[in-house]
């Protein structure tokens, strides 16, 4: 059952909420953005990481028609160096991670650092913008199905996601996006455009 409340109630209840809390109660997407948004940098990234498992899929849900306006709401053009965000999936295991980005050139790149890279490699990707194309045309994505224009400087050596044990992890993956909030985004990831069923959610370090 839904209730109606007040606005004043709504804000009190926001306010004093958490990110878990607010996706058990179904809250809709502009209260999360504003909840996540009134927090500190920091505790944007510790609230973010506090929704594992299922809740990280009812979090990409919940932000339907939230997408990335652009690809520098990720990565702004003004940064010239490495860009971190801190990871959580919605394994039961070895779900914590980080995507890193740079740019180069035109394109944003980035790759997967996690503790069992030595076995599915780095996991490039590049992003793109949304293509307007099923299965979400109006959301930015990260494509493995295309290789990076060189390697960074200092970045793990490349490794094609069709090569060996990379192929099951990464193989013919796009990873769409949705925003959250201030440097808080929700991915979920698709095979050949077939759902995986499997989600993350990314908040910027600090």
């Amino acid at each position: 059952m839904i209730v109606l409340m007040s606005a004043t109630a709504t804000t009190s209840a926001v306010g004093t909420a958490s990110l878990r809390q607010l996706l058990a109660d179904r809250a809709s997407a502009a209260e999360i953005t504003r909840f996540l948004d009134a927090l500190s940098p920091q505790a944007r990234v510790e609230e973010a990481l506090t929704v594992t498992g299922k809740w990280v899929g009812r979090l990409y849900d919940a932000m339907e028609g939230s997408p990335l306006s652009s690809i520098d709401d990720l990565v702004p053009p003004s940064e010239t160096g490495v860009v971190i965000y801190e990871g959580r999936n919605s394994l039961p295991l070895f779900s914590r991670f980080q995507k890193r980005f740079t740019r180069m050139g035109n394109a944003v790149v980035g790759y997967n650092h996690q503790t069992m890279s030595f076995v599915t490699g780095p996991g490039y990707f590049i992003v793109q913008p949304p293509s307007g194309e099923a299965p979400a045309p109006d959301e930015l994505y990260f494509d493995y199905t295309e290789p990076p224009p060189g390697e960074p400087a200092g970045w793990p050596a490349y490794k094609p996601n069709t090569s060996g044990l990379s192929t099951a992890v990464y193989g013919n993956m796009k990873d769409y996006m949705r925003r959250v909030a201030k440097g808080v985004v929700v991915g979920k990831a698709f095979k050949k455009g077939v759902d995986q069923g499997a989600y993350f959610s990314l908040s910027r370090a600090i």
